[in-house]
């Protein structure tokens, strides 16, 4: 006996012989068959069954074939399902009125069952298509959302960061932001005592104020104090129930639950801890919650550190921005140091650029300082691509590519929503212009915008040249690493159409300086054929 799991087919037949065969011969195809004898039971059926396809006689009592179809049609919740419509009518109007109501297959009778089992096989794997594609875009749409909003409250903490001027108002922001982007019903942050060996409690969330100030933490004692003395960053899993009511703080008590404790540390030591635990949904903190706990806690490091010193909090936006950068490229493990050699060639094509030529006025010193520090957001949009897309060890579908192009305008999305038309920030604008621009072609012929030659801003245009470089000479799944000779001849036939001529020019006057960077800064080999494997 064949097992019925093709899926779930609707028979809409008045001939009880011909319903039987039908229903033999797909039962045995593996398909579940229910039966209806009237159009009135299959709409009914239609939409309480929701079946993979219906099979629909046309000559139906009362409501007719054609007229159920278009009925089906017109809901939206029976709008999808495919209909393969049999009659005893072969002419042309019969097949003209059938396809218009919206069947996508007709049959005459007496059919052939081996055509009609082939159609339906056909008609089925088409609608299963269309459903796996619709499956696949709401799950790329919920997955936008999730990082969008938490890039988006990534973005507004770092703009709040820059326009606070106390420690109050950044510990205020860091707790909110940590409570925001992990749903955490419990934060609390441990600075170190002036002097002593404690660290002591300055903010918290889902512990009682009154209690706050008083506790104290040695750094040599818990989970805090271990953050502390090593500056590493710990997750933990859930290791046992936490008790109903738990009057007093406990320094063990983030044991119970899901926990993430990170330092804050900057040039000058380390300054205390932050610790995140219970979260709302009960689960174990996800790679990028740790990965934005630890962006959160490091630009509040600077900004805690710098503000003492009554220094401009623009670093603190620099360090923020590498590390969101790096949202995007920690998942994908064959590329770890790709933003290393991207931000380093960027330096050496831009300075090359003040020595001679047009953009001479344009390339200022401060120019090469934003596009080092932009470099590495030009492919931020692609924390909107989903894992089974982004790290694909072969080559992408048409439609799976379509949805990797969709990375430009994410980053330019994501980033645009932390501007503040009150307060221009040229770094950030450098960044948008970056991460939506650097697939364009000097052409025209690029994505998202096919805009051309200048219309493209230079920064994005630069790193265009330099992604491409460090592509073509770099191991992925999909591809072997070319040489650099091929590289240079690659950018040379590809002047004036992929390139900005200029800046092809500006290259091949420099281009053993990019060779010497691919060489200091190669992948593992050993890692990317196992990321092959």
């Amino acid at each position: 006996m064949v097992e019925a799991n093709e899926g779930v087919i609707l028979i809409v037949e008045d001939e009880a012989a011909v319903r039987f065969i039908l229903c033999a011969h797909l039962r045995a195809s593996g398909y579940e068959v229910i039966e209806a004898i009237n159009g009135e039971s299959a709409l009914e059926l239609a939409a309480s069954q929701q079946p993979d396809l219906i099979i629909m006689d046309i000559g139906l009592p009362i409501m007719d074939g054609v007229t159920v179809t278009r009925t089906l049609k017109a809901d939206p919740q029976t709008a999808a399902i495919p209909v393969i419509m049999l009659t005893a009518r072969s002419s042309t109007a019969d097949v003209v009125r059938g396809l218009e109501a919206g069947a996508q297959e007709y049959l005459p009778k007496p059919f052939d069952v081996a055509e009609l089992l082939a159609r339906v096989r056909m008609v089925h794997r088409g609608a299963k298509a269309r459903k796996d594609l619709d499956q696949l875009n709401t799950r790329l749409e919920a997955e936008v959302d999730i990082k969008t909003r938490r890039l988006r409250l990534l973005y507004e903490f770092m703009r709040d960061l820059n326009r606070a001027d106390t420690r109050d108002q950044i510990f205020d922001l860091l707790i909110r932001c940590v409570e925001q982007t992990t749903s955490s019903k419990r934060v609390s942050l441990f600075l170190k005592e002036d002097r002593g060996d404690r660290l002591v409690c300055v903010r918290a969330l889902g512990i009682d104020p009154a209690i706050t100030h008083k506790l104290r933490v040695r750094n040599i004692e818990g989970i805090t104090g271990q953050v502390f003395r090593s500056g590493k960053t710990l997750a933990a899993r859930m290791t046992a129930r936490p008790p109903v009511e738990q009057d007093e703080y406990h320094r063990d008590a983030f044991l119970s639950t899901p926990l993430i404790s990170t330092s804050l540390e900057t040039h000058g030591g380390i300054l205390g801890v932050l610790n995140a635990t219970e979260k709302t949904d009960d689960l174990p903190f996800s790679e990028e919650e740790i990965h934005c706990v630890r962006s959160i806690a490091d630009a509040a490091a600077i900004a805690l550190d710098n503000i003492g010193r009554r220094i401009g909090l623009q670093q603190s936006v620099r360090v923020l921005l590498r590390t969101v950068g790096h949202l995007a490229e920690y998942r994908d493990e064959e590329t770890t140091l790709h933003l290393e050699r991207v931000s380093k060639m960027a330096r050496i094509l831009a300075e090359q650029l003040q020595h001679a030529g047009p953009y001479r006025s344009i390339v200022t010193d401060r120019f090469v300082e934003s596009l080092v520090q932009a470099a590495p957001m030009h492919d931020i949009g692609k924390v909107g691509i989903p894992d089974d897309i982004l790290a694909k060890p072969g080559k992408l579908t048409d439609e799976e590519f379509q949805i990797m192009k969709t990375h430009a305008d994410i980053g330019r999305r994501v980033l645009s929503q932390a501007l503040d038309p009150t307060h221009p920030a040229p770094l950030l604008q450098m960044c948008i212009d970056i991460a939506h621009c650097h697939h364009e072609r000097y052409d025209g012929t690029g994505y998202p915008r096919r805009i051309a030659g200048e219309t493209i801003p230079l920064s994005a245009r630069i790193i265009t040249l330099v992604d491409a470089y460090d592509a073509i000479t770099s191991n992925r799944r999909y591809q072997n690493a070319r040489s650099h000779e091929q590289a240079v001849d690659i950018v040379r036939a590809e002047s004036g159409k992929h390139f900005d001529p200029v800046l092809s020019d500006a290259f091949l006057s420099c281009d053993q300086r990019f060779n010497a960077i691919r060489a200091q800064c190669q992948e593992n080999p050993e890692k990317i054929a196992a990321l092959r494997a």
